[in-house]
């Protein structure tokens, strides 16, 4: 008995190697496959109002597509403008940066005995490398995330315009009795990732509203463009928002902002952190996807470690799909619950709008 058990287990450890495996040597496939099914989900319901409307899948894919290029085209359009807002003071934040450095300098000097000649000695040291390896590297990276991208772009206009057909594929694979099932925890899984999705994006958005009123107030130069970077960075949990706090600390103290307004800033983060994980975010993703914050955090580090900075990305929301699935495979059942929170879900924003709504139509059905 012991060994058959230890068998069992073994082979389980072997097929979770060989997994991990797979998924790390074939990011390149795997990494904008899985983006761009995500994103497909998304504009899943566009592509079918469309459809609705008379226009064949095809245009309607490619819409779906087009769309989205504009939305990542405003985006940048939008960050490049506010770049070149901030350029206009490079006089002045080179001068802040210049005293601060100093300041530092003569800090370390006073207090461990670091001469500024040993100082810079040490920096030049670090960057021995010299520009031109940096240019290098950045551009192979632009390249790699632009071939990526386009690739990524063929792959949702693919996936919408073949849904169907890979339905009935995965259907196909699952015994008859078992085919209805299959179709709820499909659609399940769908429904889930969209509001999601769409969900996360009013969070950012309401998190960069936010952030603009919260900087504008203290006085921090280009707030749009800092309370921009926090919401956005929202997309990486944890680091995210981390890493926007900290450019814009930053930012500020090179600018000249003082004491009281870094520590004003660093209290609005605080505010409005706490606001979004128990106001916020509850209201707009409700249950559906609401992980157990210690396998949040698991699924993070496994996200970075087999995909880097997209995993982390897509970590969460595969997650999710992952407890829909459990929740409704009876063997894979307590899988699913130490997925999730051990509190009753709650529902989001978008369900209980859909129930009103249909309250509504019921009440008037009736009185008619």
């Amino acid at each position: 008995m012991q060994k058959t058990l230890l068998g069992k287990w073994v082979l389980v450890l072997l097929l979770i190697f060989l997994s991990f495996s797979i998924i790390i040597y074939a990011k390149i496939v795997l990494l904008p496959l899985t983006l761009a099914g995500l994103l497909a989900m998304l504009f899943m319901p566009i592509s079918r109002w469309l459809e609705r409307k008379g226009i064949g899948r095809a245009l309607a894919s490619l819409l779906c597509v087009l769309l989205l290029i504009g939305i990542i085209s405003a985006v940048i359009y939008f960050f490049i403008w506010q770049i070149n807002a901030i350029t206009q003071d490079v006089s002045a934040i080179q001068r802040n940066v210049m005293s601060k450095t100093h300041q530092l300098e003569m800090f370390l000097y006073k207090s461990f005995g670091i001469t500024p000649s040993s100082q810079e000695e040490i920096i030049k040291g670090k960057n021995s490398d010299g520009l031109s390896s940096m240019i290098s590297s950045f551009m192979g990276s632009l390249i790699f995330f632009v071939t990526n991208f386009i690739i990524m772009l063929v792959y949702i206009f693919m996936l919408l315009y073949s849904r169907r057909h890979l339905k009935i594929f995965i259907l196909k694979l699952i015994p008859d009795d078992q085919k209805e099932k299959t179709e709820n925890i499909i659609s399940a899984s769908s429904r889930a990732t969209q509001h999601y999705l769409f969900g996360f994006g009013l969070l950012v958005t309401l998190l960069w509203f936010l952030y603009s009123v919260s900087f504008s107030i203290i006085g921090v130069k280009n707030p749009v463009f800092f309370a921009s970077l926090c919401g956005l960075l929202e997309v990486i949990p944890f680091v995210g928002s981390i890493t926007g706090i900290t450019l814009t600390v930053l930012m500020v103290i090179s600018q000249g902002g003082s004491g009281a307004m870094i520590l004003t800033v660093l209290i609005v983060y605080v505010v409005i952190q706490f606001t979004q994980f128990y106001v916020i975010q509850p209201s707009l993703l409700g249950g559906e996807v609401d992980i157990n914050p210690l396998i949040a955090i698991v699924v993070l580090i496994l996200g970075e470690m087999t995909w880097g900075l997209g995993g982390m990305v897509i970590a969460i929301p595969l997650t999710g799909m992952a407890k829909i699935i459990f929740d409704n495979v009876e063997e894979l059942r307590p899988y699913g619950y130490l997925l999730g929170r051990h509190s009753r879900p709650k529902e989001n924003m978008f369900l209980k709008l859909k129930h009103l709504f249909r309250g509504k139509a019921i009440d008037n059905r009736q009185e008619k």
